[in-house]
């Protein structure tokens, strides 16, 4: 779309030079080419999405309905600046299934607006059709531009499609990703551990890594510590020995993903 809108910038600005306008019609016919512009750019389209196939998963035909009914005249950008761009004490949405723990999920003016847990930023305004199989609409912040479709089927999976409809299996890449942690984790030996414990039994530790597009970390968090500053560092230090990571396929349309890992440190 930034592209176009150059294209038809240049077209107006010669336009202009043509007709010799005075400033103030300048101005004007400058503003009602904006509008227009943006009267395009928030139309909905239709879109030719990727079908699932029964290999994929037995739900195929509910999420091969549903994503033909998101994309039957999909908006591809929304006005963003109504939603606050901090996270600010709001109240939280019940997890129904479709959340990850990297994100904190509060109802905005008929949206799901998506903070980050780390920096309380917003980064995506979603949307729901509860009439339809669980989904969520994304779209980036502040730009609006649609960012990808997620359905949600009963087997706690998910399945990510791209905003021009491709579907991109993230599972390989993630699955790589965890047996390259595996095999660089190195694990206290049991007495070492039953003495940092000193009688806790809950020893998880939930991490997550924020990896860019050239297989580089970009951040590790601590979804859930085992409140034993060793074991944290432990399963932190892990990920970084086992970066870099493989460079994104050429089908992932993020520029980064982020990854949740497991640490079961329990005796």
């Amino acid at each position: 779309m930034s592209e176009t809108l150059a294209i038809w910038f240049d077209f107006l600005q010669f336009f202009i030079s043509v007709l010799d306008c005075k400033h103030s019609m300048k101005r004007l016919l400058i503003s009602i080419f904006i509008f227009f512009m943006t009267g395009i750019s928030a139309l909905a389209i239709d879109v030719m999405p990727d079908y699932l196939t029964p290999s994929q998963t037995p739900y195929y035909q509910a999420v091969n309905e549903t994503v033909a009914i998101i994309f039957n005249k999909i908006k591809t950008y929304i006005r963003t600046n109504r939603y606050p761009k901090y996270f600010n004490d709001f109240t939280l949405l019940k997890n129904d299934g479709t959340q990850t723990h990297t994100f904190k999920y509060v109802y905005n003016s008929g949206a799901e607006l998506m903070y980050g847990v780390d920096t309380n930023e917003l980064k995506y305004v979603s949307f729901r059709r509860p009439e339809l199989q669980k989904c969520r609409i994304m779209y980036d912040y502040p730009s609006g531009r649609l960012h990808a479709i997620q359905i949600f089927t009963d087997d706690n999976k998910s399945f990510v499609f791209s905003a021009d409809g491709k579907y991109v299996d993230y599972a390989p890449y993630v699955q790589k990703v965890n047996e390259k942690v595996k095999d660089n984790w190195q694990v206290p030996s049991r007495k070492n551990i039953e003495e940092l414990a000193k009688g806790k039994k809950d020893l998880l530790v939930q991490a997550a890594v924020t990896i860019n597009s050239d297989g580089t970390i970009k951040k590790i968090i601590i979804l859930k510590s085992s409140r034993i500053r060793e074991l944290d560092r432990n399963a932190t230090e892990t990920i970084k020995r086992a970066a870099p990571f493989d460079e994104f396929p050429e089908d992932f349309f993020n520029n980064e993903i982020t990854i949740t890992l497991n640490f079961n440190f329990s005796l």
